[in-house]
């Protein structure tokens, strides 16, 4: 009598995106669709409501299910449950995801696939930012007797510094991100209740700027975390958090949408500082002349 072949066993560090890629060849265009939403958002995505990510997949949520199935998960809470335990354990790092990208994409055109996927993670970071969030966090960085301090991380850093440049000439009284630190316990000793601190940050969550944002909240400072999720650690220590999506196929993660986003808040403070704004950028210009020796 023949012995039965031992059932196949996934892999114990195998994660849901390997098992997305590992099923698909058996998925309908759906299914797949579905998955590739997940994929190219991992794991942001499957965070969610199945509703909200059925909608970002522009799929049912019956075909989110049938995917699921298809993955070996027996419903919805299961799948979330795998997911967060990934998170716990830290999310995937580049290599991870080239080594995933590199199994394929259905869309063969680069560019076409790349900008259609930025494009999508900026109309939704807007249609899904709540507007009284948005407003308040604009007026809050318009008052100009309030001193502003902005922190950013690894990557993080240039956007704080294109806001920090953009505020100092709509309103002043701004501290610029310092690139060390080891300077930061400078800069936490003068904060107090009068401050308004911004700070950014994104997958991987840097612990120093958590801590960072958590001893500012103590000493009074408005916090406003600008990240790519509301449950980012950082956001236990905000007033105001706001996030923008920044999933993408292959290696590396996108900021077009948090960019956008800090931009579209520059241009709502532009707006809110009127007509006081006016008359420091007329002033500003006169010093710039003399400065060049026009006058």
């Amino acid at each position: 009598m023949t012995k039965a072949a031992p059932a196949r066993r996934r892999p114990a560090h195998e994660t849901v995106l390997d098992r997305i890629h590992r099923s698909m060849p058996s998925l309908t265009p759906r299914e797949a669709r579905a998955a590739g939403h997940l994929a190219a958002t991992y794991p942001i995505a499957g965070l969610g409501s199945m509703g909200a990510f059925a909608r970002g997949a522009g799929v049912s949520p019956q075909s989110v299910l049938r995917l699921l199935a298809k993955l070996g998960f027996p419903g919805y809470g299961a799948f979330q449950a795998a997911l967060k335990h990934e998170v716990a354990m830290g999310l995937p790092s580049p290599l991870d995801r080239l080594t995933a990208t590199s199994k394929g994409s259905r869309v063969h055109d680069f560019l076409d696939r790349f900008a259609a996927r930025a494009a999508e993670n900026v109309a939704s970071t807007f249609a899904q930012l709540s507007r009284a969030d948005f407003e308040r966090a604009a007026r809050l960085l318009a008052e100009p007797k309030r001193r502003l301090q902005l922190v950013g991380g690894r990557f993080t850093q240039t956007l704080a510094h294109l806001m920090a440049l953009h505020l100092d000439i709509i309103r002043g009284n701004v501290l610029r991100p310092d690139a060390q630190a080891l300077a930061w316990a400078d800069r936490l000793a003068d904060i107090g209740r009068q401050d308004i601190v911004v700070v950014y940050d994104i997958r991987r969550y840097q612990p120093d700027l958590v801590r960072f944002a958590a001893a500012a909240a103590e000493q009074g400072a408005e916090v406003i975390l600008m990240t790519d999720s509301l449950s980012a650690p950082a956001a236990a220590h905000a007033r105001i958090t706001l996030a923008a999506e920044i999933g993408m196929e292959g290696t590396w993660d996108s900021a077009a949408a948090l960019l956008t986003l800090g931009e579209a808040l520059i241009a709502r403070v532009s707006e809110l500082a009127q007509p006081r704004l006016k008359a420091r950028l007329a002033r500003i210009e006169t010093l710039r002349a003399k400065l060049r020796g026009d006058g």
